[in-house]
Formats: C-alpha cells, structure tokens, sequence
C-alpha cells in the first residue's frame, strides 16, 4: 500500500512538472544586442526570438549579418528553440516595398523557400512572423498558410506577434488557427503617436482585456503568450513620449523596480509583472518579453520574475528569507506630489522624484529593515514577521495604511491617528513577500515585508 502511494505521489509530481514546462517563456533579442548574451540567462526562456529579418529585392533574408548560428548553439544548449522573427515594426523603405511584393501569389512560393533556405542554414526551430498593419494585406493569410505547410513539412514552429486587442481584417480563421502560438502585443496603448496623451501603456486592465479578445476570436487559450514590456514611456517633455528600458530605470533607483510610475514615466514593475504571470499560468499558455536586452541582469530582472512565478516550487526556506531581507533595501523617497494608484487594483505607485530620459540619480539609501520608513516617520515591526505586525503612526497627522499582497490584492486598509499603534493579526497569511505603504497628503513610502 506505502509502494502504491509513493507511486501514485511521484506520477502526479511527473505530471505536475511536466505540465508546468509547457508553459511558454519567450523572449524577443534584437540581433544588435547579441552583445548582451553573456547577461542574459537564457535557461529561463523556453522560446527566443531573433529580431528582425529582412528580405532584399529578391527575397533573400538577412539579420544585419549577425552569426545567428553560435546564437542558436548557445541556446540549444539550455534546451532553447530558437525563432527568426521576420519583419517588425520598424521598417526601412526598401522592406516595406519588398514585402507586399513578395508574399503576393505570384512571388510567394519562391520566397518561402528562401526562408527555408535561412531557417535551415542557421539551424533555427522555426519562424515568427511579425508583419504589421499596413502589411497585413490580402495576401497575408495566404502567405502564412502556404509558410506553415512548408515549415510544418521540416517539423519547424510558426507563430506570430499580434496586436493585443486587434485582429487585422486580413487574418482568416484558419491562418488564425495555423500559428503554433501568437505572442500578443499587449502594450504601446500610448506613446510617441499619442504623446498629448500620457498615462500607462501597459496596464494589468490591458492585459485582462487582450486575452479576453482573442479568446472571443477563437484562439484557444494555451495558444495565447501574454506580452510584458521591458521598457517605458517617459512624457516628461510636454508633446513627446521617450522610450527607456526597465533596466536604466532600475539602475537610477533600485525602489523603482516595485512600481510602475515615476512622474510622467510609466512602465511595468515587478508586481504588475508577477500579477500579469499569475494571469497567463492561469488563462494563457504562457508570457513574452520585449525586449530582453532592456531587462535588469541582477536581482530585479523581469525575466528572472517571470521565471519565479512561473516555476517556483512552494515558498522560500526561512535561511533563503533571511538572506533577502539581510539585502540592503531599495530607497524610498518624496516627490511632494499627490499620489495616486499607477494600475488600478495593484499596490499604490510610490512618490518618487520625476526621471528625464538621461541623468539619472541615485538616491539615497533606506533605512535598515524594520527601522522607520524613509521620509515618513512611523515603524513597521517585526520584519521578518509570523503572527501579527505592529504599525506606530509617529506623524504629526493621521496614516493612510495598506497591506497588500506580492498580487497586489490588499489584505488591510485603515486610517491610523497621529500617535498611534495598531496591530494586524497575520498568523493565516502563508509564507513570502508582501508590500507596506502608508500614506500622508503629498507624502507615501513603502516597503517589502516578509512573512517567515
């Protein structure tokens, strides 16, 4: 009987795990950035993305001339598959004129198989096609399918990268269907073309709503890989929008990791990141990142969360909780602005000083855990906690507190007397990170808590 059910217990863990790897991780690097590679932890991808390819006059692919193949090598090596991407956003004048040429019936066959002749020499596992609006033509779908017949012939993938809440006009049913996966765009709501319209681009709302459109296109779900921006918006400068990868924001300023505003800069932090992951394992078939080469290499990448979240066994050991909080914490500091909540239902945005697009400071650092919050005078202790947390209000006016989880879904919310203690009964909550923020006119602060 003790054989029978160690048995059955090692076959659901089998399966557990193996479920769990078929959840995708992919991640799109620009060929210009093959210089990162050494940076990037790979293992942690289950799919790359090579960004862009490009066809001449006739037809032939080139990626810059990059040597895609010591790429694809290196990747195979962590158990990788290796993707080219084919034509992008950006598009010199001599692709878009190429490309409508090219797919048309006339020209299409003869350059499928020079994109044959391109996966096959760089040894890649298939093809992402990337072709956008305008290009998505009435000879798109017909391209895609007579693609996924001659790349399904070679046992290679084919998958897309489509607008988050569009489906082009173009796009059949059945060439729909024909993509192993489609990574969805699920940001840009805003930017340089709506730069009189500043605000986040790429909110959790953004990404409930672009699975909840292409499920209703009939795409099913496990074909669906949510996208995660690795960048943000900064409209600082009144009419313009900059872009700023999320790892020279973080760079600045380790606090900004766990927001997602900073003055008019918006991007996505580490808790809408984990919150969008939580809502892919659960309704998609996985998370996509653009662009690997604008992520954080240290402990506050988003690939790195991403993986977490995704694969994470079960809570952090105490010695493994400890030596977190034993970290230097990220600093907090004041903007002297009203504070308001940077995605609706995930933590409140801290009131940081606004960033430029260059120059960034670095602030000072916070006080030692447990000790009182940078900018506001109050304490939050023990830290690490168990059964409950004691707040002391020692402002000289009333607390605006919350206790959310690393979800961003809030646990406690109260108002707290100048001169005050309350205390919050935890012993139910289970073991890991959660954020404290406490709020005063113009003035909030917040930091990471852990439950041993």
């Amino acid at each position: 009987m003790a054989l029978r059910t160690i048995l059955l217990c090692s076959f659901f863990l089998i399966t557990t795990f193996l479920a769990a790897q078929q959840t995708r991780v992919v991640g799109y690097l620009p060929y210009q950035r093959f210089y990162l590679l050494e940076d990037i932890p790979l293992e942690k991808l289950t799919h790359l993305c090579i960004a862009f390819a490009n066809p001449d006059e006739k037809g032939y692919l080139s990626a810059g001339g990059a040597d895609l193949r010591a790429v694809v090598r290196r990747a195979h090596q962590d158990s990788v598959k290796v993707l080219i991407s084919l034509a992008g956003g950006a598009m010199k004048p001599e692709w878009k004129e190429a490309w409508p040429r090219l797919i048309s019936p006339w020209n299409r066959t003869a350059f499928i198989q020079k994109i044959l002749l391109f996966v096959e020499v760089n040894e890649l596992d298939g093809v992402d096609v990337d072709l956008e609006w305008k290009l998505v033509n009435q000879h798109y779908s017909g391209f895609v399918l007579e693609l996924r017949e001659a790349l399904s012939a070679r046992g290679k993938l084919m998958t897309a990268a489509l607008p988050g809440t569009t489906r082009y006009k173009h796009l059949t049913e059945k060439a729909m269907l024909s993509f192993d996966f489609i990574n969805l765009m699920a940001y840009d709501l805003t930017g340089p073309w709506t730069a009189g319209r500043p605000g986040p681009h790429s909110p959790y709302t953004m990404a409930i709503s672009s699975l909840h459109y292409w499920k209703n296109q009939g795409m099913p779900a496990d074909k669906l890989v949510l996208g995660i921006p690795l960048y943000g918006w900064d409209f600082s400068e009144a009419g313009t929008a900059t872009s700023v990868p999320y790892g020279t924001i973080v760079a600045s300023n380790p606090a900004y990791a766990h927001v997602d505003q900073v003055g008019k800069l918006y991007y996505n932090g580490i808790v809408t990141a984990t919150a969008k992951t939580e809502l892919a394992k659960e309704q998609a078939g996985g998370v996509m990142l653009w662009e690997l080469g604008k992520d954080a290499y240290n402990e506050y990448s988003i690939l790195a969360t991403v993986y977490q979240t995704l694969y994470a066994s079960g809570a952090m050991t105490p010695d493994e909780m400890l030596a977190d909080v034993n970290k230097p914490a990220p600093p907090i500091v004041d903007d002297s602005r009203p504070v308001t909540p940077a995605v609706s239902g995930l933590p409140f945005s801290d009131g940081l000083h606004q960033l430029a697009s260059a120059g960034f400071q670095q602030e000072p650092l916070m006080n030692a855990p447990g000790a009182e919050i940078f900018s506001l005078e109050i304490d939050v202790l023990p830290n690490p906690f168990q059964d409950s947390l004691k707040i002391t209000n020692k402002e000289k006016g009333p607390l605006q507190l919350v206790l959310t989880d690393i979800k961003g879904r809030s646990l406690y919310e109260t108002t707290l007397r100048p001169n005050a203690s309350i205390s919050w009964e935890t012993t139910s909550f289970p073991p890991g990170h959660y954020i404290f923020s406490a709020m005063r006119g113009d003035k909030q602060a917040s930091k990471r808590l852990i439950k041993m």
